[in-house]
C-alpha cells in the first residue's frame, strides 16, 4: 500500500516537474532529503527518484525549457569555495589509500551536493522561490521528526528515536532535526494564514520531542544552544519563550528516568568510554593528516583497519591527550573537523572551515544591507538568522559526529548566499537614482 501511495504521489509530481524547471529542482532536493526508500518496502524502494528529478532539472537547463527564465551562473565567494572543496575532493579520492570501501561513493556525494548548490542561484531568484526552498527543506527533514515526536507523546516518553538509514544513527538524526527547527520557526514567524501558522507551531514541539527521544547528549547541548540563539534573534520572543516553556514541561513529565540519567553523564566526560574512544579516533585522524597534509588519506580513511593500525602510534596533533589502550581499530572519526582533516588533509580542513566561516560572514553582510534598506527586508534578516542557527546546530553537534559530507549544511550555506544576492539587488534598486 505504501508503494502504491508513493507511486501515485510521484505520478502527480512528474507533470509538474516536466512543465517547470524550478519545480523539478525543488523535487530534486526534496527526494534527497525525504528518503522515501526508508518508508517503502516494494518496487518504489529501488526507484532512483533523486536521479530522475536531477536529470529533469539538468535537461531543462541545457535545453532552456521548462517554462522558466534562467539566471546566468555567476561565481561568488560561496560557489568558488564549494568548487575548490569538490575539486580538492577529487584529488583526495584519486590519491586515497587502497581498500577504502566508500572512497568514491563519498566523493560522488560531495560532487552531487556541490552541483545542486551551484545551480541554486540559477533557479532560486525571488522571495517567493526562496520561501519555497525553505518550505521544501523544512518539510522534507521535519517529516521524519514529526513521526517520532508523536510516538514520543503516545508512548508517554518511552519511545526511542533511532533515525533512518539516510541520516544515520540516533545522534545524526538528532542533528538533522536540530537543523530543521530554525527553519520551522522562521516559517512560523512569516506565515500569514492562521492555520498554516498553527501547523508550524505544532511542528516545533514535535521536533523538539523527537530530539529528546534520540537520547543524544550532544543533541541536548545543541538544542539548548539554538533555542538560546533563536530567542535572542526572534522578533516574537514572548511567543518563543512560551513554546519553549510548554515543550520543556512536557519533556520533564514524559522523559523516562533512563533519559535523565544519560543526560547527567554530560558532566562526567572524562569517565565516558565513548568520549575516550572519540579521542582515539581524533588522534589517528590527525596523524593521517600529519603524514598526508595535502590530500589526507582518502574518504573515511580512519575507518579502514589497515590505515588505523598504521597510524595509531604515529605523530599526531593531540599527543597531550592520554587515553587507555584502544582495543578497536577502523572506527568513525566522530567529528566533522577531524573527519575532514584525516580524509582531506590540512588543505581540505582549511577549505571546510572557510565554507562555514563564509556562511556567518555572509549572514553579517545580509544584516548590514537590511539595515540600509529598512523594514521591507526584515524577513531576509530573520531568515538569515535562522540559517545561522541551523549552521550553528551543525557545528555544535557535528563536532562529535562524522557528518562532514551531509548535504543539508551545504544547502544552507548556498541559500545564505542566494539570500545575500537577492538583498543586494533590492538595495541597489533603492539606491539607483530616478530617470530624469
Amino acid at each position: 500500500m505504501r508503494d502504491l501511495l508513493a507511486f501515485a504521489a510521484i505520478f502527480l509530481f512528474l507533470p509538474m516537474a516536466l512543465s517547470n524547471a524550478f519545480v523539478a529542482y525543488l523535487l530534486w532536493g526534496w527526494a534527497g532529503l525525504i528518503a522515501l526508500s526508508s518508508y517503502v518496502f516494494g518496487f518504489m524502494g529501488v526507484v532512483p527518484l533523486v536521479q530522475v528529478f536531477a536529470l529533469l532539472t539538468l535537461g531543462a537547463l541545457l535545453m532552456r525549457s521548462g517554462g522558466d527564465k534562467f539566471e546566468r551562473i555567476e561565481l561568488n565567494r560561496t560557489s568558488v569555495l564549494m568548487i575548490l572543496f569538490a575539486t580538492h575532493g577529487l584529488f583526495v579520492a584519486l590519491f586515497a589509500y587502497p581498500g577504502l570501501g566508500r572512497n568514491w561513493e563519498l566523493f560522488g556525494n560531495v560532487a552531487k551536493t556541490v552541483l545542486f548548490c551551484l545551480l541554486m542561484p540559477v533557479f532560486v531568484t525571488s522571495r517567493y522561490r526562496i520561501h519555497a526552498m525553505v518550505v521544501m527543506v523544512a518539510l522534507a527533514t521535519s517529516f521524519h521528526g514529526a513521526l517520532d515526536g508523536l510516538k514520543f507523546i503516545a508512548s508517554g516518553g518511552a519511545h526511542n528515536a533511532r533515525g533512518i538509514p539516510k541520516f544515520g544513527d540516533n545522534n545524526h538524526f538528532a542533528m538533522v532535526l536540530l537543523m530543521a527547527l530554525p527553519m520551522l520557526y522562521y516559517l512560523f514567524q512569516v506565515s500569514a494564514q492562521k492555520l498554516t501558522k498553527l501547523g508550524f507551531a505544532v511542528m516545533l514541539p514535535l521536533i523538539a520531542f523527537a530530539v529528546v527521544a534520540t537520547a543524544s547528549r550532544g543533541a541536548l547541548i545543541g538544542l539548548c544552544v539554538i533555542v538560546f540563539w533563536i530567542l535572542m534573534k526572534s522578533r516574537q520572543r514572548l511567543i518563543g519563550i512560551v513554546l519553549v516553556a510548554i515543550s520543556a514541561a512536557v519533556v520533564v513529565q514524559l522523559a523516562p528516568e533512563s533519559w535523565s540519567q544519560r543526560m547527567e553523564t554530560i558532566g562526567s566526560a572524562k569517565e565516558d568510554d565513548s568520549l575516550l574512544g572519540r579521542f582515539g579516533a581524533w588522534k589517528v585522524s590527525s596523524a593521517i593528516a600529519v603524514a598526508n597534509p595535502i590530500v589526507g588519506g582518502g574518504f573515511r580513511a580512519v575507518q579502514s583497519s589497515a590505515v588505523w593500525d598504521a597510524f595509531k602510534d604515529a605523530p599526531n596533533l593531540l599527543p597531550f591527550v592520554e587515553i587507555p589502550p584502544f582495543s578497536l581499530s577502523g572506527v568513525a572519526a566522530h567529528s566533522i573537523w577531524f573527519e575532514v582533516m584525516g580524509d582531506m588533509g590540512f588543505v581540505g580542513i582549511l577549505l571546510f572551515m572557510a565554507l562555514i566561516a563564509n556562511a556567518f560572514l555572509t549572514l553579517r553582510e545580509i544584516r548590514k544591507m537590511v539595515r540600509i534598506r529598512g523594514p521591507s527586508l526584515r524577513w531576509a534578516s530573520d531568515l538569515a538568522d535562522m540559517l545561522g542557527a541551523a549552521l550553528l546546530a551543525y557545528v555544535v553537534t557535528g563536532s562529535l559526529l562524522s557528518a562532514a559530507y551531509f548535504e543539508l549544511p551545504y544547502i544552507f550555506m548556498m541559500l545564505m548566499e542566494v539570500l545575500k544576492q537577492f538583498v543586494r539587488k533590492q538595495v541597489a534598486m533603492q539606491e539607483k537614482p530616478p530617470i530624469a
